[in-house]
């Protein structure tokens, strides 16, 4: 076990320090991009432009024919939950497009899919194999399948003027399924599994299942698809780094049921609103509809982005039955040049009567993300995130860790970190790493990480004895 650990921690150290001795290619000055600030690195540079691109193209790095994300030349990179722009750092040493397993078929439809795992270290060597309240690499001295992955889909794509339609349907199987499940779809309304294992290490979730319909600059999505919320996402494809910011694990909704138009007014303003179903449900106790909604601005020079998106609807909860939960997120991106590019963003918000208090206060959560990534050449771009995350009440951090082992119990030396009382305080990270890209389907991602807490009455890492911890980690994603 020690082996592995150093091994892990080794390989990812070395892997952080020789981009130093490398050189990265450099991402295109004028790309931009709405809602989810995603850098689609895996796009296909030949596909027509078209404004309706912005809403077709909305889940991950796995850029279906005709999807390049791009509106008057502009390459938008438009995401949603899938994932954030600042991640990835070109298309590998080789100038090559990504290898597909499957040809398109029919009038545009296309199968891709990737495979994506890794490893992580924890220098407290917790007893119960758990890295605190981190989540998706959240298993210590052990190699995960984090996603296999697999897209269905056809672009709404109407060249710019016209009529077009468009789906997509997303299977995702592996160790990261419990992140990414949906009330009435993945799991039953009193929280048992709908068609996976109860307690099971690996697992099935649809994370998007939609149909679409574009004319002109106007696109409506209607089915279940990602949010258009916050800078990092579910899909390992395009984020930067292999673990995720707190203000992603617990702040924010991973998916929405319902509708959502993008309207794409000019070649600076694309808007957005649609009503859902609240977060991370299909059907719900209590189907109560939400507004989503926001904007992004794009100035002329393209050397930053500005967008702002809301959330206010009703969530179930036990008393009383339903409270309202609002709240907002702020991301900015700038190219500080043609190599540099910094991040910000910030989140905020708050549930009226939280079931997770018992129903008797409010609470509210937020935060302030920010990340520098550097890109030195086509094989290699380094990248920092420095995150402050406050959990105020202790609604959203106290079921970490979210994980349980098959036989249904949590492992030895697990924290009992379900009160609010010992939750409730700040959470710290910063991370470095670096993005290897040798070949246009393969990108891996070795990553240091140090967490830490402030004002919480409980200890969150290593099995409740420590308020911080450090971890190496990397992990490997293969496109196909």
């Amino acid at each position: 076990m020690k082996f592995t650990r150093i091994a892990l921690a080794a390989a990812a150290c070395c892997g952080v320090v020789a981009t130093g001795a490398q050189a990265q290619g450099l991402r295109q000055p004028g790309s931009v991009q709405p809602v989810a600030l995603t850098y689609d690195y895996y796009a296909q540079d030949a596909a027509a432009p078209s404004p309706s691109d912005l809403a077709a193209a909305d889940s991950s790095d796995l850029t279906f024919v005709g999807d390049a994300d791009q509106k008057d030349g502009k390459d938008y990179g438009y995401d949603s939950k899938g994932g954030s722009k600042g991640g990835k750092g070109g298309k590998g040493c080789s100038s090559c497009e990504p290898w597909r397993l499957f040809p398109t078929f029919g009038d545009g439809w296309t199968i891709q899919g990737y495979v994506a795992g890794g490893g992580t270290a924890n220098a407290s060597n917790p007893i119960s194999n758990y890295n605190g309240p981190v989540t998706f690499n959240d298993r210590a001295d052990e190699m995960m399948l984090n996603q296999l992955y697999f897209s269905l889909g056809r672009d709404a794509d109407n060249g710019g003027c016209g009529w077009a339609w468009g789906a997509r349907a997303d299977v995702l199987y592996g160790q990261d399924y419990v992140f990414t499940q949906a009330v009435g779809l993945e799991t039953n309304t009193d929280g048992t599994p709908s068609f996976n294992s109860s307690f099971s290490t690996f697992g099935l979730a649809l994370p998007q299942l939609y149909g679409e319909v574009a004319y002109n600059d106007l696109s409506v999505k209607i089915g279940h698809f990602y949010t258009i919320m916050g800078y990092e996402g579910v899909q390992p494809t395009s984020n930067f780094f292999y673990s995720h910011a707190y203000t992603m694990q617990y702040g924010e909704p991973f998916t929405h049921t319902g509708g959502l138009a993008t309207y794409s007014y000019n070649s600076n303003w694309d808007f957005y609103a649609g009503i859902v179903n609240g977060w991370d449900k299909w059907d719900a106790v209590s189907d109560n509809m939400a507004f989503l909604g926001g904007a992004t601005y794009t100035p002329d020079h393209e050397r930053y982005s500005l967008t702002g998106t809301f959330i206010s609807g009703q969530e179930d909860g036990a008393a009383p039955p339903t409270t309202t939960r609002s709240g907002y997120s702020i991301v900015f991106n700038y190219d500080i040049n043609c190599r540099l590019q910094y991040v910000f963003q910030h989140d905020n918000f708050w549930q009226q009567n939280d079931p997770a208090t018992g129903g008797v206060a409010d609470s509210e959560w937020y935060g302030i993300n920010q990340y520098l990534f550097y890109t030195i050449n086509d094989c290699w771009k380094l990248g920092a995130r420095l995150e402050w995350f406050r959990d105020d009440d202790g609604a959203r951090l106290q079921g970490a860790p979210v994980r349980e082992l098959v036989s249904g119990t949590a492992p030895a030396g697990t924290p009992t970190f379900l009160n609010p009382a010992l939750s409730a305080g700040n959470y710290y990270n910063f991370t470095v790493g670096a993005n290897w890209t040798p070949r246009s389907n393969l990108t891996i991602r070795p990553e240091l990480r140090w967490d830490w807490s402030g004002g919480t009455a409980g200890q969150p890492y290593n099995a409740g004895t420590k308020d911080s911890q450090f971890l190496a980690a990397f992990d490997a994603i293969l496109l196909f």
